[in-house]
């Protein structure tokens, strides 16, 4: 083997990678509420993100392991003793050392790590081969001896703190003197609490103590790092000066070394130390989803719009597969969120009197926008899905009430059976009716007047809305900053709601001028009736005129002066003025069943359209927020390697 070859071995496979990027995730997740996330938690990600992507760019086939320590534990003196060489010379007048210094067992690659740890070049030394032979298995180790951390040289400090965050490896060399000092157990030790795999203590210059003071001091130090949480951190006694507990310490590096897993497990404990603090922002999970369409057309909602208070049925979004693609709709649904009704130039779905239908026009929209790079069809997940059913169908029943859908729905079958009856009712019963004062029959504009919704209950609403999504169906509540953040995006529209749902009672409603084609039979006919009937009795005046008063000019033709065709002439005319009432009283019916039905159809569009609004304005915002909040629980349950990452 030569100086600077390294042994090529497998490097173990790891879930790093995938969580660094679930931390990414998250961190650009609290940025972006920036507000609401601990700003220092947020830099610390950041630096980790940045230290780490620097790490996993450098040498894999190294690994960097510090001596740490203070000010005269020895930390030189063991580093010289592992190196075989004095590379680190210790202070004679104090002992402190006031530069990082590196020995690399294999040159090959080491270079930019070196740059990267800021060790200088007459610093960095390399085994050579006469002092290679027989310690091949440290092949690939950077072994650095640190500045003193409490030492009083300018900057050497600021220089430990950020090597003890660059290795992959800490070796904290304590004396007996100050093995409890609290300056290195608070600053150090104790935030190093979880990184037991990548942390060694080492109770140096046991030559000074005898085996009893030893033990007392071993014994003493494991009991302070078990009440620091660092009670699986191993800890071994040496001493430079008689190389005592040197091989056990020679053997925990050289396992490091040939593991190749230290700069990836102290970049995943660094990683848990930063996610016990984004826990602090993840709370109990949604207690549901809905199924990707609008929230008008689910189940449950005529049930609530009917018994408001009794609560709807459970939606079946607890059938929902994360293993499969995307839950179906139909092409109903699809219509109704194509676009927000107010956009709309036309009404085409209105047909009370059983006229054909007209299919609409295919989606201009072009397949390959549907297709991601590899021609595969992206599945995006419809953010409405993560809003809960009870809060979301009582906004909509919520919305439709400050619309006034029912008094409009009231008011335009009232309208319709008015504007009918000028043609299909009876000519003498609207006469009479103005005769005496109450007109029968009012114009047709007089109902379906759209009314405009009122601001305090869109308000209002919304604040319930947020109150019960804040609440939660399952007894938990959303943490800060989410909590305030959904409530944000429900408000976010909300200046729009009032024209979108006066917009959408409008689109919603039949044209008023529109008047159907029998109609105008039936009136062409009642007043064929009223003519004959009038032309009858006119008859019977003629004939008394004649047959009965003997005018002076008789007429010839029996048809004007036989006095027994009046009771036939009066049957006649009864039977008409009869058949007129009925045929008016048929219609009226009927009008009432073609406003019934056309009522239903107005209350259908208009809810879809109400329901098209809330899902717009207020449903696709939270549900948006939402969809951030599960996708930073998935990403914390990520970074935590629970999970993978979804590619």
């Amino acid at each position: 083997m030569t100086i600077n070859a390294i042994p090529v071995t497998a490097a173990p496979v790891d879930i790093v990678p995938q969580r660094l990027a679930a931390l990414g995730e998250l961190t650009r997740l609290g940025t972006a509420r920036s507000d609401g996330f601990d700003k220092g938690l947020l830099d610390d990600a950041e630096a980790l993100l940045r230290r780490s992507g620097e790490r996993m760019r450098m040498s894999a086939s190294h690994t960097v392991a510090a001596l740490a320590g203070g000010t005269g534990s020895g930390k030189s003196s063991l580093f010289n003793a592992l190196s075989g060489a004095t590379f680190s010379p210790p202070g004679v007048t104090r002992p402190t050392t006031r530069h990082s210094h590196a020995c690399v067992w294999g040159m090959e690659g080491a270079a930019p790590l070196l740059d990267w740890l800021s060790v200088q070049r007459r610093h960095r030394y390399a085994r050579a081969s006469a002092l290679d032979q027989g310690e091949a298995d440290l092949a690939g180790l950077l072994l650095l001896d640190l500045p003193d951390h409490d030492s009083v040289v300018s900057g050497s400090a600021a220089l430990v703190d950020r090597l003890v965050k660059l290795a992959d490896m800490l070796i904290w060399v304590l004396d007996p003197l100050k093995y409890a000092d609290a300056s290195v157990h608070q600053r150090y030790l104790v935030p190093l609490a979880g990184h037991a795999a990548v942390t060694t203590v080492v109770l140096n210059q046991s030559d000074t103590l005898s085996p009893e003071q030893v033990s007392d001091c071993e014994e003493d130090l494991r009991r302070l790092l078990d009440a620091e949480g660092l009670s699986e951190t191993q800890i071994l006694v040496t001493s430079a000066t008689t190389g005592a507990g040197l091989d056990e310490l020679r053997g925990v590096l050289a396992e490091a070394v040939a593991a190749r897993r230290a700069a990836s497990d102290r970049i995943a404990a660094d990683i848990d130390a930063l996610l016990d603090r984004f826990a602090d922002y993840a709370g109990a999970p949604l207690p549901g989803v809905l199924p990707s369409e609008t929230i008008a057309l689910t189940p449950g909602l005529d049930a609530a719009r009917e018994d408001e208070e009794a609560g709807p049925p459970r939606p079946p979004w607890e059938n929902w597969d994360a293993d499969e693609d995307e839950p179906a709709t139909n092409d109903a649904t699809e219509a109704v969120l194509a676009k927000p009704p107010w956009e709309e130039e036309e009404v085409t779905d209105w047909n009370p009197w059983g006229e054909p239908a007209t299919e609409a026009a295919p989606s201009s929209r072009p397949p390959w926008e549907d297709a991601s790079l590899n021609g595969t069809a992206i599945q995006v997940r419809d953010p409405v899905s993560f809003v809960p059913a009870s809060p979301a169908t009582a906004l909509t029943v919520a919305f439709e009430r400050a619309a006034g859908v029912s008094a409009v729905a009231e008011g335009l079958h009232g309208a319709r059976e008015r504007a009918a009856a000028r043609y299909v009712g009876w000519p003498l019963a609207r006469l009479t009716a103005r005769l005496r004062g109450r007109s029968a029959v009012r114009k047709p504009s007089d109902g379906g007047d759209v009314p405009q919704a009122q601001r305090s209950d869109i308000d209002n609403a919304i604040t319930t809305f947020a109150d019960a999504l804040q609440a939660g169906e399952g007894g938990g509540s959303l943490p800060e900053p989410w909590s305030r953040t959904v409530r944000a995006a429900a408000r976010s529209r909300a200046v729009e709601a009032q024209a979108a749902l006066g917009a959408a009672v409008a689109r919603g409603l039949p044209p008023r001028d529109r008047v159907p084609g029998w109609w105008r039979l039936i009136a062409i006919a009642q007043w064929l009736l009223m003519l004959l009937a009038v032309a009858g009795i006119a008859w019977i005046g003629v004939i008394l005129a004649f047959g009965e008063f003997h005018v002076s000019h008789k007429p010839t033709s029996s048809l004007v002066s036989d006095v027994s065709l009046i009771p036939w002439l009066a049957v006649m005319v009864l039977a008409l003025l009869l058949l007129g009432s009925l045929t008016s009283s048929w219609c009226q019916n009927l009008v009432v069943l073609a406003a019934d039905r056309e009522r239903d159809q107005a209350i259908h569009a208009i809810r879809s359209r109400i329901g098209t609004v809330t899902r717009d304005l207020v449903l696709v915002p939270v549900g948006t927020e939402l969809a951030d909040y599960e996708h930073f629980r998935s990403q914390l349950a990520a970074a935590r390697g629970v999970v993978p990452v979804e590619a």
